[in-house]
């Protein structure tokens, strides 16, 4: 039984894929658990975590001015098994996360600059997206949802989630039936409800979410009609019936809003816009509706001795 204790403590188990999926954030956790040799190797690789991918143990081990026996403890400190099990860990990382490992470029203390370096990132790529809009694609969207029976939209991950429910906000406000989802799999569910008449509009600034992707032609597939913002040459696009396409480049510095949010964010309102314009009276009544419900909020109601001139000037149109 000792013995057997002895063996397994001798060959440590390997790490499940699920501990080591992030082995930068691993390094973090258990870096002041770590014995000095083996700390002096996090900070060694920390330098430069793209040279580490490249070196071999022997190198690294230089490097940080430690045996190759120490790197070894310190891969099993972080969950692998081996050093070439932390190279591959460490490049999987990398090739999602790179820019968020880079030293960061520190912003001026001056405010004013700083509000003008984030708002002429925004205005650059709303100009730019402006110079390249496919005017006819977007007069093809505003038609189809101006005349659309439900719309449904998708999206998936932080920058094109948050899009997704501006998209609604903006459409649902003309009394049009829109759902915004979020979710592959319930984005699967809507798209599978959907007919000839329905409209879907997929935003993503990558165009390559799988789940998106799949939606889109499923809904293709029983007739309704397809709307994608996002790049050209991507499997979003590919499925799209109308596609707008929209490629803004993203800035380095990871601390500043994606620009692509602008970009997306100026396209949605123009189509808004003019599918508002096409809906005519109806659209103006049913903002007028919600304009007043919302601004009556916490407002008393007028009684026959309350002064009209004063509420009115209470109830501000653009509120």
């Amino acid at each position: 039984m000792q013995m057997a204790a002895k063996t397994a403590a001798s060959h440590p188990k390997k790490a499940t894929q699920s501990e080591v999926i992030d082995v930068v954030s691993r390094m973090q956790r258990v870096e002041n658990d770590m014995s000095p040799a083996e700390r002096q190797v996090v900070r060694a690789v920390r330098n430069d975590y793209d040279a580490a991918t490249r070196m071999t143990i022997a190198e690294l081990a230089t490097l940080a001015g430690v045996s190759q026996p120490t790197v070894t403890r310190f891969c099993r400190s972080v969950g692998c098994a081996s050093f070439r099990e932390f190279k591959v860990m460490l490049a999987t990382t990398l090739t999602v996360a790179a820019a968020y490992l880079r030293p960061e470029r520190q912003f001026s203390d001056d405010i004013g600059q700083l509000a003008q370096s984030v708002m002429t990132r925004a205005m650059n790529a709303m100009r730019d997206t402006l110079n390249a809009l496919d005017t006819e694609a977007v007069g093809r969207a505003i038609d189809a949802l101006a005349n659309a029976r439900r719309i449904d939209i998708y999206g998936q991950g932080g920058g094109s989630a948050s899009l997704v429910e501006d998209a609604k906000l903006r459409l649902f406000r003309i009394g049009i039936p829109v759902s915004a989802y979020t979710d592959g799999h319930q984005q699967r569910m809507s798209a599978a409800t959907l007919t000839q008449g329905d409209v879907v509009i997929a935003i993503s600034n990558s165009g390559r979410s799988k789940a998106v992707a799949e939606a889109v032609d499923i809904a293709h597939s029983f007739g309704a009609t397809t709307i994608a913002l996002t790049r050209p040459d991507t499997p979003i696009a590919q499925g799209a019936d109308i596609l707008i396409p929209i490629v803004i480049g993203e800035d380095e510095n990871v601390l500043i809003p994606t620009p692509s949010r602008y970009a997306h964010m100026g396209v949605i309102d123009t189509i808004a816009t003019g599918v508002a314009d096409r809906k005519g009276p109806a659209a103006r009544e049913t903002l007028r509706r919600v304009r007043y419900t919302v601004a009556s909020i916490g407002i008393a109601i007028a009684t026959p001795s309350t002064d009209p001139t004063i509420l009115m000037k209470t109830i501000k149109p653009h509120e």
